[in-house]
């Protein structure tokens, strides 16, 4: 079981993560990994940052890829502080128009190290050059899921260590083509239901993606801000199945 905070490094205005000082981070992930552990009493609960690291905007740049990246010397550290602390992480792109064979690269150095996993959020993955992120949806298919599944199956097998990857939901426009992912060996596939709200609409869609083609893992994203009202450790472990993955946004 895993449970973590959501947001960026580069500064707060994405989730709680970046809201404080790494190291101060810790301490509140251990105060919400607590609260579960409190409840699962015979599973250990690994507590986790959850870092966006390409960040979707509605600017073109340079590059006419709409968006903007954590810097490597501010992303080291945060990992260097997650390390000492037993803290894993989670690498989350939203690519924009970027391909996402681009943004791979650059996370790859980081991915390769110990207890660090990788997130997309299709929602900003804009397929058109007409759409502007956070304007539009946008949305991933399962044949460019697998080509990411491919590419970190390998550097678990290179590494040693076995990968997660979690892609974000909270509307049906936001995939197509379930019914092509592949399985693969080394990587633990995590879908985690996104999305803020009142707890039947948010258990509706959790419920919804279990029982679809390409489900592994049930991951889960509590809003502390916006979910009316925000369900408790509790209430999130009831649910069938059980969630792996809760990430605090």
């Amino acid at each position: 079981m895993l449970v973590g905070l959501y947001g960026t490094p580069g500064g707060p205005g994405l989730g709680i993560l970046g809201t404080a000082s790494a190291t101060r981070t810790v301490s509140m992930t251990l105060e919400q990994v607590a609260a579960y552990q409190a409840v699962l009493t015979d599973v250990h609960v690994i507590p986790f940052f959850h870092m966006v690291t390409t960040i979707a905007d509605p600017y073109p740049g340079k590059d006419n890829d709409y968006n903007h990246r954590v810097v490597s010397t501010t992303l080291q550290l945060w990992l260097d502080v997650a390390h000492r602390h037993r803290v894993w992480s989670v690498l989350d792109i939203q690519p924009g128009h970027s391909p996402i064979t681009v943004e791979l690269a650059y996370v790859e150095p980081y991915v390769r190290q110990r207890d660090v996993h990788l997130a997309i959020d299709p929602e900003f993955m804009m397929s058109e050059t007409t759409r502007i992120p956070g304007q539009l949806i946008g949305f991933m298919n399962g044949t460019s899921l697998n080509l990411v599944q491919a590419w970190l199956n390998d550097i678990a097998m290179e590494t040693g260590q076995r990968k997660m990857l979690i892609i974000h939901q909270f509307d049906n426009r936001m995939f197509d083509g379930k019914n092509l992912i592949e399985d693969y060996p080394l990587v633990e596939l995590v879908w985690d239901a996104d999305g803020f709200g009142g707890p039947s609409p948010k258990v509706g869609d959790y419920v919804q993606y279990a029982g679809e083609p390409g489900f592994e893992h049930g991951g889960f994203k509590l809003f502390y801000n916006y979910d009316m009202p925000l369900m408790t450790p509790a209430q999130v472990l009831q649910m069938k199945p059980r969630p792996v993955f809760v990430v605090y946004q």
